[in-house]
């Protein structure tokens, strides 16, 4: 299985928005996402289809806070969400982001995030609306130290 990760482009648009409608977070614009820019956003692809994508948002000259991540219901548990997660940190990196933000609902993702890359929870925080899961109400949200989780994957010692 060979994936491409590349930046996501408009054409990408419907099937980033179909996967995103898999997930109940195709509620764009909305109080949870009030756009779908390509700026900061990366697409996988197969074959030359999308299957799965994941984006960001800069806030400040050294905070950030992701912004939507989905894989295709069919293509997941082969590392593509990995994939797209370590593509879009190491972007972030390069542009000198220290502190990344990520608000996250399904206790397993929480937990893949904080085993695979690092993140601390600090805090939960109550949704707009329904989006993504419906049980729900709140977001858990998520900090990782950008410069402290680079250090530590290079130098695992």
């Amino acid at each position: 299985m060979d994936v491409i990760i590349e930046k996501a482009k408009q054409q990408d648009r419907a099937a980033i928005l179909a996967i995103l409608k898999q997930v109940n977070m195709h509620h764009i614009p909305s109080q949870e996402m009030p756009e779908l820019t390509y700026e900061n956003y990366f697409v996988a692809k197969i074959n030359g289809k999308v299957v799965g994508f994941c984006g960001y948002k800069i806030l400040s000259k050294t905070e950030a806070k992701t912004e939507l991540m989905a894989v295709d219901m069919n293509c997941r548990s082969k590392g593509i969400g990995y994939r797209l997660q370590l593509r879009r940190m190491e972007d972030m990196l390069e542009k000198g982001i220290e502190i990344l933000t990520t608000n996250a609902d399904i206790p397993e993702t929480i937990e893949w995030y904080k085993k695979n890359f690092g993140y601390k929870e600090t805090g939960k925080l109550k949704k707009n609306h329904e989006f993504s899961r419906p049980d729900i109400d709140h977001w858990t949200t998520l900090q990782v130290n950008m410069v402290e989780w680079n250090r530590t994957r290079e130098d695992p010692s």
